[in-house]
């Protein structure tokens, strides 16, 4: 009997087909994130007829939420531990602020005592204890003051404690630009990990065909059945089920890894509406002048420090006040009674049982710990010297972050083009070598080669999507602009991988 791939009349129908899962074997898989070849609109006539359709390996309705990319970004910002943590940080910062507000009000402390006590009688010059006689000793005290010149050590406290709370706000910022990045690459990575789904379920389909058609052949006793093509098709149906299980595994777990970036059960039922991997056209239009003049200006990083060596200074300032007194405003009431106690009615004679005084005026206080106060001044220099250190190389190495970024940006975008282009021509290519081909007018081969060419094309574009996709969200990333839109068509201007072969 002679072999599908040896010559064969002209007139003899030639099933093109069963190239299909040799495409699939010939070019595996790669990882969610990185590049997963989708499904084409305009397959060769032979591989169109009686196409089966496009649905995912999971095809089960969601029962849960369905949340688009801005719904999923606002869920992950309001549920995320990430976020919480900073927050709680700023409120940290926030307590410390009204704290040092608070050195401005009037100071009090309030103290009082009851106890037994045996009775006290007689007169400074007569007293005795007379221990028949029992009673009780109470005496209250409230002690208070009000800071009038402190010689700025209150002005630069709250100043330190007010760029603090600005501290814990960048870092809310940083956490929330970290987090929409993570669901930004979650949502690219499962929008591929359906269409990976979506080409191996009909990569499955097509080679189901293909075996039914090698027994129809087997039956019909076919000129063209070939006994080894059972044996092929028994060792790709194996591999073809590795590409199956691992399609469905990474499938599962993109959309588990969206579900935990966006705050949920990575075993819930909510789920996300996404695209076929397209290009995104940015929010805004960026040279990279323009994109590092926005880094240092915006991005929350360097924000953080710029505040923290404000708060540094302050904290400089305040440890230099420190040195000199500060004058306050005192008062004091004392009440003191016993009932075992004779009263003292002389003015000059000291009576702690039986006592009332108020009083008030204007001290100096005065710490003359000099040595302590020297080293702490010394240590907060050395804390401000170390922070615009780090500021300046970090200023240094967001420039060149962002220049990085920016350029593989661009980079990624002339490859897009590129592989574009290239998609578009191995089309063309497939199609005329397969017509060649179904007129037995070339090798199998031939034809073989063109679908090779074709699919990887396929996926190479669909790598140069990912790339420039995941790129642009990294340069939002860097420059603390929003520059990735939303999920609705009209606000991806890109065309998909489908749209872009034909």
């Amino acid at each position: 009997m002679a072999r599908a791939t040896s010559r064969s009349p002209a007139n003899t129908p030639r099933p093109l087909f069963l190239i299909l899962p040799l495409l699939l074997l010939a070019s595996p898989l790669p990882a969610v994130g990185q590049s997963l070849p989708g499904p084409d609109a305009d397959l060769p006539a032979a591989l169109r007829s009686s196409e089966p359709s496009r649905e995912p390996i999971d095809a089960t309705p969601p029962t849960g939420r369905m949340f688009t990319l801005d719904e999923a970004v606002e869920h992950a910002l309001a549920h995320s531990g990430l976020v919480a943590a900073a927050r709680a940080e700023t409120a940290i910062f926030a307590a410390k602020l009204t704290a040092a507000r608070w050195e401005h009000w009037p100071h009090f402390k309030f103290d009082t005592l009851l106890t037994p006590m045996a009775g006290q009688r007689g007169d400074p010059m007569n007293g005795r204890t007379d221990m028949n006689d029992w009673g009780i000793f109470s005496r209250t005290e409230l002690t208070g003051y009000l800071p009038l010149v402190t010689f700025g050590k209150i002005h630069h406290l709250k100043q330190a404690r007010t760029l603090g709370v600005d501290v814990g706000r960048a870092q809310e910022d940083i956490a929330r630009a970290e987090v929409r990045y993570q669901v930004l690459k979650s949502f690219f990575a499962l929008s591929l990990a359906r269409e990976l789904a979506a080409v191996v379920r009909e990569g499955r389909d097509y080679f189901d065909k293909a075996k039914r058609h090698v027994r129809k052949l087997e039956q019909d006793d076919d000129p063209s059945f070939d006994p080894v093509d059972k044996m092929k098709i028994r060792v790709y149906d194996a591999q073809v089920m590795q590409h199956d299980l691992a399609a469905r595994r990474a499938l599962a777990l993109a959309i588990g890894q969206a579900r935990r970036m966006v705050g949920l059960d990575p075993q819930g039922d909510a789920d996300f509406a996404t695209r076929p991997p397209a290009p995104i056209e940015p929010r805004l239009t960026l040279a990279l002048d323009a994109a590092i003049e926005a880094a240092v200006r915006s991005r929350p990083e360097l924000t953080a420090l710029r505040r923290g060596v404000a708060a540094r200074r302050s904290e400089i300032a305040a440890r230099w006040a420190a040195f000199f007194p500060d004058l306050v405003l005192v008062g004091r009431f004392t009440y003191g009674y016993s009932n075992v106690a004779d009263p003292q009615n002389s003015p000059f004679a000291n009576d702690p049982y039986n006592s009332f005084s108020l009083g008030g005026g204007i001290a100096l206080r005065w710490d003359f710990e000099i040595g302590k106060k020297l080293a702490e001044w010394r240590e907060a220099k050395a804390q401000e010297a170390k922070l615009q250190a780090q500021l300046d190389d970090a200023e240094r190495a967001v420039r060149l972050e962002v220049e990085k970024l920016f350029r593989e940006m661009e980079d990624a975008r002339a490859m897009l083009a590129a592989q574009q282009d290239a998609l578009r021509a191995a089309r063309s290519w497939v199609l005329a070598k397969t017509d060649l081909y179904e007129n037995g007018l070339s090798e199998l081969r031939d034809s073989l080669d063109g679908l090779v060419q074709f699919f990887t094309s396929q996926m190479t574009y669909l790598q140069a999507i990912y790339d420039y996709n995941a790129s642009v969200a990294a340069l939002e990333r860097a420059t603390g602009l929003v520059l990735v839109p939303g999920t609705t068509p009209e606000d991806q201007g890109g065309p998909s991988a489908r749209e872009s072969a034909e």
